[in-house]
């Protein structure tokens, strides 16, 4: 999975060197639900709420905060940095990377409060600037925990631009 993301990744930052400058967007306000768990024990709900602004001196990142949460109680807040990378005129692929904090509840054992997500998302940008899409994300102790089990959730999202 890590390998498939770093991947991902390296190939998607070849597209900034002939991509054109996006026009400025908007702050946007990504609401989603999905799966958590996804690999594992894909029975488990989530829903996510993140906030990514807009800076116009560094077009392509986004400082990212998001809150997610399961049907069993389990809460997850981060934030860190994503990268847009407009492949073609609507389709936007963005990786990021968020460390956070992460509470168990009645969900899986992560075996250690920081864990961190890396992320792919691939939206389409509607004419109101806004974005549907999907997020792929695993969540890791980077093995600074007595064990790494790790996570992985796959979100549907529309980022609604502020």
């Amino acid at each position: 999975m890590k390998t498939l993301f770093l991947a991902l990744s390296i190939l998607s930052t070849s597209f900034l060197v002939g991509a054109e400058k996006p026009q400025e967007t908007k702050k946007l306000l990504h609401i989603g639900g999905g799966v958590y768990d996804i690999i594992h024990n894909p029975t488990n709900a989530l829903v996510q709420v993140e906030y990514r602004p807009f800076i116009p001196k560094y077009p392509f990142l986004r400082p990212l905060v998001s809150l997610m949460g399961t049907d069993k109680a389990t809460l997850y807040f981060c934030s860190g940095l994503a990268c847009d990378i407009f492949l073609k005129k609507s389709f936007i692929l963005t990786p990021s990377f968020a460390p956070g904090l992460y509470f168990k509840g009645n969900g899986k054992k992560l075996h250690f409060p920081i864990e961190f997500r890396s992320s792919m998302d691939l939206s389409y940008e509607l004419k109101n600037k806004g974005r549907i899409g999907a997020q792929f994300y695993h969540i890791s102790n980077a093995s600074i925990g007595r064990k790494n089990p790790g996570a992985e959730a796959l979100v549907f999202f529309y980022a609604l631009p502020l």
